[in-house]
């Protein structure tokens, strides 16, 4: 999981706006960030490990100023937490920077493919999969001499994945989308600007309003003269003859802020109906239901308002530590957990808990939640959680890349429920979550049911 956004101006910078756009998309990525810009004559960029507001206090530079840019906030997933695969990655000639690209996803034949491009005499300085989609492209539009556009078909035909990417040259920004549509890609435009990002609050930060999503496998093309969607020329063939995309229902459950609108619906109100059907489907009496903050807030607070049980935020999250789902080792999952949480006693104290979660991956976190309640001085602690069973491992951009590290592959429900130390757990079914959101049909539900629509080809690597 990763947070991309481009940006194209017909009459002025756009730095702040891009970095703005990035701040809005934080919680997408902590790891690192960066921008591309251009000014029409030179491309600049500028990225490094730290959070948006370390990187970019200030330009780096008096001239890093452009009427087009990208930027990326990262979340590791194909190669490790190095600098060299912080995001945008560049491709430099001897005139100097010539494009750049980012992109939030993860690609099933990297390794099949890299040495491929390796064998033609392309270097690769990291190990992300951005470096490879943009150095592909390259290869085909400079070496080979193919028109941009017909290098990234060519691209969208060699290289399977998951993808939603921006691409920058000097002149004109690119929005490009895997077949399947597996990672959200919005855009918008207003008075001569144009913004594409992963999610629509980066849009709003900018006054653009949202015009749609970048459709799966076409290539929004912004320039000089416009915008223009190019659309996939058999997208249904790319996709294996399958009719409809596969857009990741996790966006819903935990990944998309609930302001933002992933796949044409708000995520707030998806969340709200998960709580909803969660509360339908209850069997215990309680006093009160408490949301481990954030991303099951909404979920909570739909719980309560459908069984009439008060809402009360009775852990309080410290907003200065990141997410503990995205934290790159145990270790630090493990102390952030401690630093993040302070619970509310006079919440607890002798009540019978309705604890509302997103979802279970590892199970380790939620356990040291559920241990912190009970020494609050919760009577019970019933735990509910917004989503199935996670009993498969994500290979399009989530990093979940071993089934040993997913406590629902080990164990049923009764035997995390034990491990949680909860007094009753009970998840979501598929048809449940299902008939939360709209177009049923179009969503991956592989981390759930183990049905990959793209084919998995090859395991991740950490490098």
């Amino acid at each position: 999981m990763c947070g991309v956004i481009g940006l194209y101006s017909t009459g002025r910078d756009v730095f702040v706006d891009t970095v703005n756009g990035l701040f809005q998309m934080q919680h997408r990525g902590q790891d690192a960030c960066g921008v591309a810009i251009s000014d029409g004559r030179r491309l600049r960029l500028h990225k490094a490990l730290g959070y948006v507001r370390e990187v970019f206090p200030k330009p780096p530079e008096e001239e890093f100023a452009g009427h087009a840019a990208i930027g990326h906030v990262r979340y590791p997933t194909q190669g490790g937490n190095r600098a060299v695969n912080a995001q945008p990655h560049v491709v430099t000639t001897l005139s100097g920077p010539r494009m750049a690209l980012s992109s939030n996803g993860d690609l099933t034949n990297y390794w099949d493919v890299r040495e491929e491009l390796a064998a033609e005499g392309v270097d690769f300085v990291g190990t992300n999969d951005a470096e490879l989609l943009l150095k592909y492209i390259a290869w085909r539009h400079i070496q080979l001499g193919e028109p941009i556009l017909d290098a990234i078909r060519g691209m969208q035909r060699r290289i399977k994945g998951a993808y939603s990417s921006v691409l920058l040259t000097h002149d004109r920004l690119f929005a490009i989308r895997d077949p399947w549509g597996v990672r959200p890609l919005c855009w918008g435009h207003d008075d001569g600007t144009w913004v594409v990002a992963s999610e629509t609050n980066a849009l709003d930060i900018n006054h653009v309003d949202m015009t749609g999503d970048v459709r799966p496998g076409s290539v929004l093309e912004i320039g000089p003269g416009g915008a223009v969607e190019h659309e996939h020329p058999d997208v249904v063939a790319a996709r294996g003859d399958r009719d409809d995309p596969s857009h990741c229902i996790f966006e819903y459950v935990y990944f998309s802020r609930p302001d933002s609108i992933s796949f044409g619906t708000r995520v707030y109100d998806v969340r709200k109906r998960i709580g909803a059907w969660l509360a339908a489907h209850e069997d215990v009496e309680a006093d009160v239901v408490v949301p481990v903050p954030d991303s099951s807030n909404a979920v909570a607070l739909g719980y309560a308002h459908a069984s009439g049980l008060p809402f009360e935020f009775g852990l309080i999250r410290n907003h200065y530590v990141g997410r503990t789902f995205i934290s790159p080792t145990q270790k630090r999952r493990d102390d952030s957990v401690r630093r993040k949480f302070n619970p509310l006693r006079s919440v607890f104290n002798h009540k019978r808990v309705i604890l509302v979660d997103d979802s279970i991956v590892r199970g380790t976190t939620l356990r040291k939640i559920t241990r912190m309640v009970r020494g609050a001085g919760a009577r019970e602690v019933h735990i509910r959680i917004g989503s199935p069973i996670t009993r498969h491992s994500c290979f399009y951009g989530v990093d979940t890349p071993t089934a040993d590290e997913l406590i629902g592959s080990r164990l049923d429900t009764e035997g995390i429920r034990a491990h949680l130390t909860a007094d009753s757990l009970r998840y979501m079914s598929v048809d449940g979550l299902l008939s939360c959101v709209e177009d049923q049909e179009r969503f991956c539900l592989a981390c759930f049911n183990g049905d990959y629509p793209i084919p998995i080809t090859e395991a991740k690597q950490s490098t």
